[in-house]
């Protein structure tokens, strides 16, 4: 395993790090092995310098069974990346990027969806807005600074904004009357953003689902997760989205209701969206009433999103890896003796 950091002089560093079965204590252990100055940060340069350092311990590098780093492209790339440059000496080496990480890159992937993404973008302006001046945190409590890489920051700071909705828009709202000149033109920008119909339904959306990923992605963190517990997890989520999306009317009746909720407590009225012949930047779906209106544009898309994330960035657990886990005894009274024998020789095949 291997990731890379710039030390306080300004040098990249790569530190490389080691996850071996101890046969003698019989159980797995996690060593740091030490650090790497690297003079380039390109794939090349970085493949050769942790197989210098592998060979330097005199490993085997049949016994190399995995990689481990990040998911940019110079490490993960699947052409000219370093852990497919590795692969050409460590044959059996399959690369693994953290599955934590790959749920945190399916929440960004949602994103695509504009609404989605107008929604985080007007969440984190008013976190800021609220944070940057003690005068102003007054008027709201205090909410984590919503955070793209700091997965648990991120679920904690869009729960805590659900939930102290009503109080952060009465303090929009006495800000775009009471501050200064420019907190006060700021304050009503950002009030007319959050208490847009389309919002309050993202927020509805997003905080309902926030509160599906939020434990598993805690649960993916954990030091005892092996490669079985994490598929099942993944496969929970996925079942459910599949399920949501199947039931994609029912699910947005409930959506509507406590998006009129929050209506009635900011005192304002939920409105269809206006529709015109031609539109390029907003969701433009003809539709007969409100709850039909946001599920064609938004929470079905929304869920398309998701399920197909899920499917893209977990895709690699047909990998020999994963198949091996069939070998697990809650796995194998599952599947019938011709396909295990199948997926055995397989396994069987790659490991020689």
């Amino acid at each position: 395993m291997a990731d890379e950091s710039a030390d306080i002089s300004g040098k990249e560093q790569l530190a490389i790090g080691l996850r071996y079965y101890d046969q003698k204590e019989k159980n797995v252990k996690e060593e740091f092995m030490g650090f790497v100055e690297l003079e380039k940060m390109d794939a090349q340069t970085i493949a050769a310098e942790i197989n210098r350092f592998i060979n330097t311990l005199n490993i085997d590098a049949n016994k190399c069974v995995g990689q481990g780093y990040d998911g940019c492209a110079t490490m993960a790339g699947k052409d000219g990346g370093v852990q497919k440059i590795l692969r050409e000496t460590y044959k059996k080496g399959l690369y693994f990027h953290c599955a934590c990480h790959r749920l945190n890159l399916v929440v960004n992937d949602l994103n695509n969806v504009s609404e989605i993404r107008n929604y985080i973008g007007t969440v984190k302006d008013t976190i800021n807005f609220f944070r940057e001046s003690v005068l102003r945190q007054r008027y709201a409590p205090k909410i984590p600074l919503l955070c793209e890489t700091r997965w648990s920051h991120k679920y904690q700071s869009i729960s805590m904004f659900k939930k102290y909705f009503a109080q952060i828009a009465e303090g929009l709202e006495k800000l775009s009357r009471e501050g200064n000149s420019a907190t006060r033109k700021v304050a009503f920008q950002l009030l007319s953003a959050v208490s847009q119909t389309t919002f309050i339904f993202a927020l509805c959306i997003i905080d309902k689902y926030n509160s599906m990923l939020q434990p598993v992605a805690n649960i993916l963190q954990s030091k005892t997760l092996d490669i079985l517990r994490c598929a099942e997890h993944i496969e929970t989520i996925t079942t459910a989205v599949a399920e949501h999306r199947r039931s994609a009317e029912e699910e947005s009746e409930d959506l509507i209701k406590s998006a009129e909720k929050i209506a009635t407590a900011l005192n304002i009225d939920l409105r269809l969206p206006r529709t015109a012949s031609r539109q390029q930047h907003r969701a433009n779906q003809p539709a007969a009433s409100l709850s039909e209106y946001f599920r064609r544009s938004l929470y079905v898309p929304y869920l398309d999103s998701l399920s197909s994330s899920l499917e893209a960035r977990f895709s690699r657990q047909h990998s020999p890896a994963f198949t091996l886990s069939l070998l697990h005894p809650t796995q194998i009274i599952k599947i019938t003796v011709p396909k295990l024998q199948k997926c055995m020789e397989e396994v069987s095949d790659f490991y020689e």
